[in-house]
């Protein structure tokens, strides 16, 4: 599709009105942050936005218009056992690459982790995630794109799950928990009965719980057993699962979950993953102001590959190594 580059100036911007072709057909709705696709299809139409048609978009707001997508996407899920592919790869997932490059990532992923619609913030946090794990071990373009898509879809099974159910605020019982498990299976059976989406993707539906030790579900795969983009997503699932607000529990505080993963490293998780993860999100870190265990506060300045949990802090002036001092460790962020 030919592409103006003069509108590029707009790209992560959002209309702020219908925008309709020459024979009055809605192409781009308003409201809609404005994706590399969005442009090519603006162009492709004879459509030339101008400083009146768009605005700033703030990273709140971004979040918000992915959110929409998605909801819209479980519930055709959910009403008709499959997916709009095309509605996924074409609207969805450049928003998602879009948040992916942006320089507050980290501010994007707090944003992901409100309870509020909980299912969709954490398909889109899970994408990113898994993205950014898929960069930790070098994976291509079109690999990561991939990854992430599957990251996307991988709780696209809970359409299926009862709502009740799912925001229940206390503890599920026995035979609820069974019904929440079923998600992989149902997840598995949509991503096969769509048209256009990688089989790959369904396997991920089907395994991002199954565990290195066989401890997981549906069927208590042993770690050689599982897709490798499986066990990348279960990291990814895990993580975002945990730092999340949820109607039944408050969220574990960022640095515990990163201690928590470094600690169980060799667990259920596959470990050459799991640090790769863990040095990737304390990389995007670097430069945030941290407390110490000792009521210091400083900044991130370096991350080290063996013990990433553990950085270089510098504190009025003075540096300090996390992982040389057995009594001082980080205490949360700021």
């Amino acid at each position: 599709m030919n592409r103006d580059t003069r509108q590029d100036n707009y790209l992560g911007m959002r209309v702020n009105k219908n925008i309709y072709n020459k024979q009055g057909i809605l192409v781009i709705p308003a409201l809609r942050a404005l994706t590399d696709i969005d442009i090519a299809l603006l162009s492709g139409h004879g459509i030339f936005l101008s400083d009146q048609d768009v605005e700033p978009i703030t990273i709140l707001d971004l979040v918000d218009s992915a959110i929409k997508e998605v909801r819209q996407v479980f519930d055709i899920a959910k009403n008709s056992d499959h997916i709009p592919f095309a509605t996924v790869r074409d609207k969805i997932i450049p928003i998602i690459l879009f948040m992916s490059n942006h320089p507050n990532l980290n501010q994007i992923l707090v944003h992901l982790e409100n309870y509020d619609e909980y299912v969709y913030r954490h398909s889109i946090g899970v994408a990113l995630l898994s993205k950014l794990i898929g960069k930790a071990l070098d994976f291509s373009d079109e690999q990561l794109l991939e990854l992430m898509t599957a990251g996307f879809l991988h709780d696209i099974g809970k359409s299926k799950v009862p709502s009740a159910i799912l925001n229940k605020p206390g503890k599920l019982t026995k035979e609820e928990y069974e019904i929440v498990k079923k998600h992989t299976l149902y997840g598995y059976d949509i991503i096969k009965s769509s048209v256009g989406i990688p089989e790959r993707h369904a396997y991920v539906a089907l395994q991002h719980h199954e565990r290195e030790d066989g401890s997981g579900y549906p069927f208590g795969l042993k770690g050689h057993e599982v897709d490798g983009y499986s066990k990348i997503v279960a990291v990814a699932d895990v993580f975002h699962a945990m730092v999340s607000k949820r109607v039944y529990k408050l969220p574990v505080p960022f640095y515990q979950v990163l201690k928590e993963m470094s600690d169980n490293a060799y667990g259920r998780l596959e470990p050459s993953i799991t640090l790769s993860f863990l040095k990737k999100i304390m990389d995007v870190m670097i430069g945030n102001t941290v407390v110490l265990s000792n009521g210091c506060v400083g900044k991130i300045v370096r991350v080290g590959a063996h013990d990433p949990v553990q950085p270089i802090v510098e504190v009025n002036g003075s540096y300090i190594d996390l992982s040389n001092e057995h009594e001082i460790h980080l205490e949360r962020f700021i």
